[in-house]
């Protein structure tokens, strides 16, 4: 209950005030139920659009729910994203762009990719046949993909958070990771209020899911290579961006699912 409370104070916005002692072995265990706390901001997400669509149109009901997922994470995994994107088309040597990961200040490409990321799940989720969906799928299937990036990664820095788990956590822990995510994923689609209707289909439903989990994953890989080529590594700043690349990446196979549907 401890970790999962660590877990929770760490990704989310909720007012958990007992005081946990934060170790190593604590911070390991925690990336097992970080799909937890992807669940929570997409149930708190869901719930703001759920309420709001009824008496808004789907636009604003949409704004909405991104204006409550970045009030629940403060911008966690955004403001890594932002981050990355300075450093790495900054196009410097690999010592400047962990500096520049460093600093506090927001660049050019960061402010691009802040407001691209806020774009295109806006417009994912009000071109959505079912943007319950979406909503209840992208924060876990961001954190889904966290084992894989992490499992015998290199951490290109001295110092930092990420270096009590980058590289650190065993494979079961990842496998944990991933499987929980996914399974929270592969329910919320088939689950009779979200998604009705898709009755014979279900099947053809079931392998074109799988074929976009796999490709989620395949998706955290390339990008977890290319940030050991760019920066020698993952740090606590790329982990935020493959989180929400992720999340972008698997609402857009969703829509393009919905259309073979």
């Amino acid at each position: 209950m401890d970790t999962l409370i660590l877990t929770l104070q760490l990704f989310t916005s909720l007012p958990l005030n007992k005081g946990v002692e934060v170790s190593d072995e604590r911070l390991i265990r925690s990336v097992a139920l970080w799909p937890a706390a992807g669940i929570v901001i997409a149930l708190f997400e869901a719930l703001i659009f759920g309420a709001a669509v009824h008496i808004l149109p789907v636009s604003l009901a949409a704004a909405l729910a991104l204006l409550g997922e970045l009030w629940m994470t403060r911008g966690f995994h955004l403001d890594g994203l932002c981050d990355t994107a300075d450093a790495y088309f900054s196009s410097r040597s690999r010592e400047r762009m962990l500096e520049i990961m460093k600093d506090s200040h927001i660049g050019t490409f960061g402010v691009v990719a802040a407001i691209s990321d806020l774009a295109f799940k806006y417009l994912l989720i009000t071109a959505s046949k079912m943007p319950l969906f979406l909503i209840l799928g992208a924060p876990v299937a961001g954190k889904m993909v966290q084992g894989l990036c992490m499992y015998k990664a290199n951490y290109p820095r001295e110092s930092g958070l990420g270096k009590s788990y980058i590289g650190r956590i065993p494979l079961h822990i990842a496998v944990i990771s991933a499987v929980f995510g996914a399974s929270w994923v592969i329910i919320t689609l088939f689950s009779g209020i979200i998604c009705p209707g898709i009755g014979s289909r279900t099947t053809v439903a079931i392998w074109i899911l799988f074929l976009v989990l796999s490709l989620c994953f395949v998706l955290a890989w390339l990008f977890r290579r290319r940030m050991e080529k760019a920066i020698g590594g993952m740090t606590g700043d790329t982990l935020g961006a493959a989180s929400e690349l992720i999340e972008i990446f698997y609402m857009l196979l969703i829509v393009v699912m919905e259309g073979v549907l």
